[in-house]
């Protein structure tokens, strides 16, 4: 798995490698075939089997894995990883933000080799020969100015001197054009602009450069703040800032009031930054929110609990969301009693039962009943009652 921001030649250096060495490469873009039968359509025929002359290596790239990460992407990263397994021929897998929770898997598959982002310089030398090979007459300072807009990025430093060529105006027009460039940045990059914040504006920016929403960098930060902070009175500072956002956070999804956004983004993106710099701290390294390293462990036994869910929903006429509540804790308990036919009736399968006992071991429907008759209310005698009485309180 190649990982690193965009354009710094993970996917070129796969395409030269093939032509170099004279290898087939089958070449997929994972964003654009997002679904687990399309992608077993498209690479499971390459990787299992060989040329036609059977005289050439193949090599097969998936471009864009981060791309296969959405709701609508399911199965696509569990048809990639059973493929990377079964394969006969190297699979090379291209990624900028390899983090997201469910590549995980593809993560534990893959060995992965990070690409930086271009120095300035390299950027500079690689536009100079270019524009030598293609006769342009560009001075050296636009040359410069091209380079320190890239950010790193040598293929949109490219793209920027073709634009250039094809255009007969003044430089300066181009780069107005340009802007300032945008990068989506990745969670640990995300840490790192967040906590080095020195003011309210660079938390608007940072909110709406990167793909990461709202509650998924309130995950990052918070499960990081304690390791940024060594003086109480500025952790207690940060922790009120980020109580604060998560305060308006919560009115925004309640009543969709988007305009709260403008409050929350400068607290969460650079409220920790500016604390931790006026005092003086100097943190720790950032590490993965153990939140999301339990949603990663717990992936499968919460996805045959909801698939479970949803044959109870539709069995009894009701909404997930309503059967979880008020028939699945009555049917762990069936379940757990030994109830013969109740796993029948709602077609779960084997490994369903077990994850639904899994989950609600030592809990039952009647826990009120239970404590009760482990302790007696303290207004009554704490001695045994008759026989009768207990079969009476059992029958409801």
């Amino acid at each position: 798995m190649l990982v690193g921001p965009p354009g710094v030649g993970k996917t070129s250096l796969v395409l030269a490698y093939a032509n170099e060495y004279r290898w087939d490469l089958v070449e997929v873009n994972a964003s654009d075939e997002r679904s687990g039968e399309r992608l077993k359509a498209l690479v499971g025929a390459s990787a299992s089997q060989t040329t036609i002359a059977g005289t050439r290596k193949r090599i097969i790239l998936v471009d864009e894995v981060d791309g296969i990460a959405g709701k609508e992407s399911a199965g696509g990263v569990a048809v990639l990883s059973s493929l990377i397994r079964m394969s006969r021929v190297p699979i090379v897998l291209v990624a900028n933000d390899p983090w997201d929770p469910r590549l995980a898997p593809l993560r534990e598959l893959a060995p992965m080799i990070k690409f930086s982002k271009v120095r300035k310089d390299e950027v500079l030398r690689h536009l100079k020969v270019i524009a030598e090979k293609e006769g342009l007459e560009v001075d050296e300072e636009t040359l410069k100015e091209i380079s320190e807009r890239a950010e790193g990025d040598m293929r949109a430093a490219i793209n920027d001197l073709q634009l250039l060529s094809s255009m007969s105006a003044n430089p300066s027009l181009l780069f107005s054009y340009l802007g300032e460039r945008d990068r989506e940045k990745n969670a640990f990059d995300v840490l790192a602009a967040v906590f080095g914040a020195k003011k309210a504006t660079e938390g608007r920016q940072l909110t709406m450069n990167t793909e990461l929403d709202l509650d998924q960098i309130f995950t990052w930060v918070y499960d990081n703040v304690f390791k940024q902070y060594q003086k109480p009175a500025a952790l207690a500072e940060t922790l009120k800032i980020l109580a604060d956002a998560d305060h308006h956070h919560a009115r925004l999804k309640r009543y969709q009031m988007w305009s709260l956004t403008r409050y929350i983004t400068p607290l969460v993106g650079a409220g920790p930054g500016i604390v931790k710099t006026a005092s003086g701290e100097r943190g720790a390294g950032f590490e993965f929110p153990s939140k999301i390293r339990f949603m990663q462990q717990t992936r499968e036994l919460r996805s045959r609990i909801e698939e479970a869910t949803a044959k109870i929903a539709a069995k009894s006429k009701m909404s997930r969301v309503k059967a979880a509540i008020e028939m699945l804790p009555y049917v762990a308990e069936m379940l757990r009693r030994g109830e013969q036919g109740i796993s029948a009736h709602y077609g779960l399968s084997p490994d369903e039962v077990q994850a639904i006992k899994t989950v609600f071991s030592g809990r039952t429907t009647t826990g009120g009943l239970e404590r009760e008759r482990a302790a007696p209310p303290k207004h009554e005698p704490a001695t045994p009652r008759p026989r009768t009485t207990r079969a009476r309180r059992r029958s409801p």
